[in-house]
């Protein structure tokens, strides 16, 4: 079946390559397919040169009307020996069954679009300056899934750039399976990373979806949001509640109420974590960080489309790109991917390789043998 399956992509791929990028996806899939908690503590690290690249929009701001989908990386950091979080083959715990680590990457992206999908009403209001709900309008694309094994980085959860994957075309998010909550990011960056997977995946046993978004993707988006340039609301870089008006606790959104503010509305502790009057604002701590405010959506617009345009799916920074060698998981990001003239490439067992592209097109020999995955989606089909 591999050799027949072989014969008829690189038969479709030379003489048809263009019209037929369905057929080989298909061809492919058909043939292998075979307690709340959130947010608790979150570090930012500065990229000085943002730091007034924003000025705050809000008596212009009517909504952004282009959707976009940016690339995203999941990496899970284990020890050395293999252990200590999911795997390509076992769960958290090293169970193998089908609760993987490709299972839990995309269950997170999938709860971490379901809330970028469904922006609530801020629960923090001015009653001089009623906050307008509007749609979000971004949201992310798995790119890739990757097992990083180093006792270094697992032992010391950090903006460990060295793993970082496709950095000029994708946010590359770091996993640990500690069950604290807290996580890091770069402004504006590239990276981020969340701790929690133990816990996301005990309450998904127990309670289902819930226990993936409340323990991971809520935080997640948080981080990713000051990838996407958001700053706390009104908490220092290290978390720290702003009681002052000190210029280090300003986000750039002056529909982000402040401290102060919120105290002369009535609110008895602005900083709540949980309780009467908290905040559900993706920039805040709380156990349910959802909503944007109108200034926070276009300021993460204007960031991608100033400083990510290539991490949006469906641009490509480079036209071509070619597989020369494959020995562990691995994305390519271009217009067109190939596979040259006398290369020959295999998927290991439980290894999965990632084509982003309009073409894919294989000149040499390409096997995917049973327990490994290609995964091939032509933009724009």
């Amino acid at each position: 079946m591999l050799s027949l399956l072989q014969t008829i992509i690189n038969v479709i791929m030379k003489e048809l390559f263009i019209k037929t990028k369905i057929i080989i996806s298909v061809i492919l899939a058909f043939s292998f397919a075979g307690k709340g908690y959130s947010q608790t503590e979150c570090i930012v690290y500065d990229i000085p040169a943002l730091k007034s690249a924003y000025i705050n929009p809000l008596n212009k701001v009517t909504g952004i009307t282009e959707h976009k989908t940016i690339r995203v990386n999941i990496h899970f950091i284990l020890r050395s020996n293999g252990t200590g979080n999911f795997t390509e083959t076992t769960d958290v715990y090293g169970v193998q069954n089908a609760y993987t680590g490709y299972w839990f990457a995309e269950k997170v992206i999938e709860q971490c679009n379901y809330w970028l999908n469904n922006n609530p009403v801020m629960t923090q209001q001015l009653s001089c300056c009623p906050i307008d709900v509007l749609d979000i309008n971004y949201n992310y694309q798995l790119a890739g899934v990757f097992f990083d094994r180093n006792d270094t980085y697992f032992n010391n959860p950090s903006i460990h750039t060295g793993v970082i994957r496709n950095g000029s075309h994708v946010v590359n998010i770091l996993v640990y399976a500690n069950p604290s909550g807290n996580g890091a990011a770069n402004l504006g960056g590239n990276i981020c990373w969340k701790n929690g997977a133990e816990a996301a995946y005990d309450n998904f046993l127990l309670y289902g979806n819930w226990g993936i978004y409340n323990f991971m993707s809520l935080g997640c988006n948080h981080e990713v949001g000051h990838c996407l340039s958001l700053r706390h609301c009104k908490r220092t870089n290290l978390g720290a509640c702003c009681t002052s008006g000190s210029p280090t606790c300003h986000d750039n959104c002056a529909d982000t109420p402040t401290y102060q503010e919120l105290i002369n509305e009535g609110y008895t502790d602005p900083c709540i974590w949980n309780g009467q009057g908290y905040s559900n604002n993706i920039m805040d701590y709380s156990p349910l960080e959802t909503a944007f405010t109108p200034c926070q959506i276009e300021q993460v617009h204007d960031h991608i489309d100033l400083y990510k345009h290539y991490f949006k799916y469906g641009i490509f920074q480079n036209s071509t790109a070619s597989i020369n060698s494959f020995t562990d998981n691995a994305t390519y990001i271009a217009n067109s991917v190939y596979i040259p003239t006398g290369t020959s490439i295999s998927i290991s067992n439980g290894k999965r390789l990632y084509v982003d592209a309009e073409q894919f097109e294989v000149n040499g020999v390409f096997e995917v043998p049973q327990g490994s995955v290609f995964e091939f989606t032509p933009y724009g089909l």
